[in-house]
């Protein structure tokens, strides 16, 4: 048998000892990772919205929570969510969000009017994952934000709109003139004048016209009072961008006018079918599933999440034709046929829709008020618009990846 030395004997106790040590902390790794993957297969989700979920833009946020939560619970991930709504009053919301925050992974709100106390709260709670309706940027850490960007099927309901007036009025009642409206208006007027250039636009609000304490984003007693008003003054077409509108136009068919509405949000059909043509459709589902699955992977960031509303991640679409789709008056083949056509240029990346969140008033003729913008085709106006706005997107993108290098960055 040969002969072991001390010191060799020794080396090799020492070294056992070190790859023994080694395997414990491999294990103790993986015994982290593995629970960490087993926290991850659970999300606590819950959701503050200001106005009832029955009122369509909270509403579209809140039924795709729930879908993509089956979706998930499909995969073996439990998801845990609770919602409230109806929460305006502004120390209402914030205590809303905070008992949130407390126990959730994530929270979806719509911030719209409250920007500052969503912002606060989400500082203070680092660690939790807020996806935010908002029209401003996100805020690093944890505050993204999402919004409606349906001004792509807002161009072809304009489209839709400029072919089948045919007292070559057409008007919109929208919530206010902010920039979330503004561009899904504007881009509503542009198809309408893109296909008929002799096409006349009134655009109303509720702001303003509802009655004290109450929401402009939601109340459709006011939205059929001011639309009523628009098919007295010879309107036929009538973009709902809020819902009550549809009313008015179904009274005015009733009685033997032909008045026709698009709706917004989601599919408004039902509400008026004799009337409604179709509906933009926003479909949160494709922003819900990022959020998710980031925050699952722990890569949840401070991000624009607004791009998965537009027609190429489907976040975005017209609603079904129903039974005008047959086709059936006012539609017609040829009406369909350029639909289609202009669909397919957008998600193929072959057009681009301009976007501009001025108020229609400072873009369109017949809109301007005294004081108001100085003479300048809408065209030009689009294009200038549209290259601020790309630099704007350019210098907030490299804005939020310099802070999120930095934040990322070991301490020394």
């Amino acid at each position: 048998m040969p002969r072991v030395s001390g010191s060799f004997a020794a080396r090799r106790v020492a070294f056992l000892a070190v790859l023994l040590s080694l395997c414990i902390i491999l294990a103790g790794f993986s015994l982290i990772s593995a629970e960490g993957q087993e926290a991850r297969r659970k999300l606590v989700v819950r959701a503050v919205f200001q106005t009832p979920v029955s009122e369509p833009w909270d509403g579209a946020i809140h039924q795709a929570i729930l879908a993509v939560a089956e979706e998930y619970r499909a995969k073996g991930i439990e998801v845990d969510y609770q919602f409230v709504d109806r929460k305006q009053d502004p120390k209402e919301f914030e205590l809303a969000l905070r008992d949130a925050a407390k126990v959730a992974d994530i929270v979806f709100l719509d911030a719209f009017l409250k920007e500052d106390i969503a912002r606060r709260v989400a500082k203070d709670y680092p660690n939790v994952a807020f996806a935010a309706g908002s029209e401003y940027s996100p805020t690093p850490p944890n505050f993204a934000v999402f919004d409606n960007w349906l001004h792509q099927p807002a161009f072809l309901a304009g489209i839709i709109a400029g072919k089948i007036t045919k007292t070559n009025k057409i008007g919109v009642v929208a919530a206010m003139p902010i920039n979330e409206v503004n561009r899904i208006v504007n881009a509503f007027i542009y198809g309408a004048k893109m296909v008929n250039p002799n096409v006349e636009v009134k655009v109303v609000y509720l702001l303003g016209n509802i009655p004290p304490g109450e929401s402009p984003w939601y109340h459709p007693a006011t939205a059929k009072r001011l639309a009523k008003t628009l098919i007295d003054s010879g309107v036929d077409v009538i973009f709902a961008e809020r819902v009550g509108a549809e009313e008015a136009a179904r009274e005015a068919y009733a009685a033997g006018r032909e008045v026709w509405v698009i709706g917004n949000m989601a599919d408004q059909y039902e509400r008026a079918p004799e009337v409604t043509i179709t509906s933009l459709i926003w479909d949160m589902r494709p922003t819900v599933r990022v959020v998710f699955d980031r925050v699952l992977s722990g890569s949840y960031t401070a991000d624009n999440l607004g791009t998965y509303s537009w027609m190429s991640f489907n976040g975005s679409y017209l609603a079904s034709f129903h039974h005008f789709g047959k086709p059936s008056p006012p539609l017609n083949e040829d009406i369909l046929a350029l639909v289609r056509e202009w669909e397919d240029k957008i998600r193929t990346g072959m057009t681009w829709v301009p976007i501009i969140e001025l108020p229609p008033e400072q873009v369109w003729p017949e809109l301007r008020q005294a004081g108001g913008m100085t003479s300048q085709q809408p065209a030009q106006i689009f294009e200038i618009t549209t290259y601020v706005l790309a630099a704007v997107v350019v210098i907030e993108a490299i804005v939020i990846a310099l802070l999120a290098r930095r934040t990322m960055r070991p301490k020394k």
